[in-house]
């Protein structure tokens, strides 16, 4: 992706101050001379470290990642298959604009309030766009953040899916591909200059290392260790990888609840949004509903508490 007319206005912007300034240097009234050099010289600075940050985003958006295709191979259970159906659930928090399947895709700037930086969809993951991606294109988007162009996803956790087993990334694609053909295909990124500035402070360059070595989940069971993979894949995206809290964002930790919440507290929790105080809690903030549907099975449930309430009792 490129804004050529963007760059080249920044390049003539440039050109033009440069010219400026060199012509109030050259001026005869030293109260010109001495007033304009600074000001045109001042704007020359700005346009030509614009122009080198904005060649410099565009050089991250674009840079290729060298991460071969996935080669997982495995053939997942029957109870691997239906976890990764409600696994799906939590993709259209992104890839769906009413936050409900059919993953059609969802115009990260849709709202009024939006920065105009282009076009940037989060995108349809139905085989309306997936038809032509090979499995194993499909398997390091998700763990690691790559396009199968070779670029960066951009925002994708792949941080968190990237702890996902074999078996459960296999299904999960297993279950996009049985999807039916929705919507249209979503647009391709197209981010401008002002995309490509805003690009280089922002965490979006979700791109994670190559996954060379076999990854399995514990055996499932109310266990901490079970636990502790599902937390990996699902509760460290906001709340952090040990569960102790996000402060950038304030998403509080795990742990307090861990100590001080009976296991059937946090099961409840869940399943309704009702803290033990009585605080319901909003589904924008915390994706109860979501999450519910996800652990349909209160096994995981206890299993997740048992590992929170292991790294409060390590603490």
């Amino acid at each position: 992706m490129f804004d050529f007319f963007g760059v080249v206005m920044l390049l003539a912007l440039l050109s033009l101050f440069v010219w400026l300034t060199r012509r109030s240097w050259r001026a005869s009234r030293k109260w010109l001379k001495w007033t304009a050099t600074p000001l045109s010289a001042l704007a020359t600075l700005i346009f030509f470290l614009a122009l080198g940050a904005a060649l410099f985003g565009f050089y991250l958006l674009n840079r290729n990642y060298d991460n071969p295709p996935s080669a997982v191979a495995v053939q997942p259970t029957s109870e691997e298959m239906a976890f990764a159906e409600k696994y799906l659930l939590l993709c259209a928090g992104c890839h769906s604009p009413d936050e409900e399947l059919p993953l059609v895709g969802n115009d990260f700037l849709a709202e009024d309030e939006a920065p105009p930086i282009g076009t940037f969809y989060a995108p349809n993951l139905t085989p309306v766009h997936l038809g032509d991606w090979s499995d194993g294109e499909i398997i390091r988007a998700i763990r690691e953040g790559v396009h199968r162009s070779g670029r960066s996803l951009l925002i994708m956790p792949s941080e968190t899916f990237g702890k996902l087993s074999d078996a459960h990334v296999r299904a999960l694609v297993t279950v996009l591909r049985r999807q039916q053909s929705e919507g249209k295909d979503t647009p391709p990124a197209r981010l401008n200059v002002l995309g490509a500035l805003m690009s280089i402070p922002a965490p979006i360059f979700a791109v994670q290392p190559a996954i060379a070595s076999p990854v399995e989940a514990p055996a499932r069971g109310p266990t901490a260790a079970y636990g502790a993979y599902l937390a990996s894949i699902t509760c460290a995206l906001c709340h952090g990888a040990d569960l102790r809290g996000n402060e950038e964002f304030e998403v509080p930790g795990l742990t307090l609840a861990g100590e001080t919440w009976r296991a059937e507290q946090f099961v409840e929790f869940i399943r309704t949004g009702v803290k033990p105080n009585g605080v319901v809690s909003d589904t924008e903030v915390m994706p109860w509903e979501t999450l519910s549907a996800v652990f349909s099975d209160d096994e995981d449930l206890l299993a997740i508490f048992a590992h929170m309430s292991e790294i409060a009792g390590a603490e």
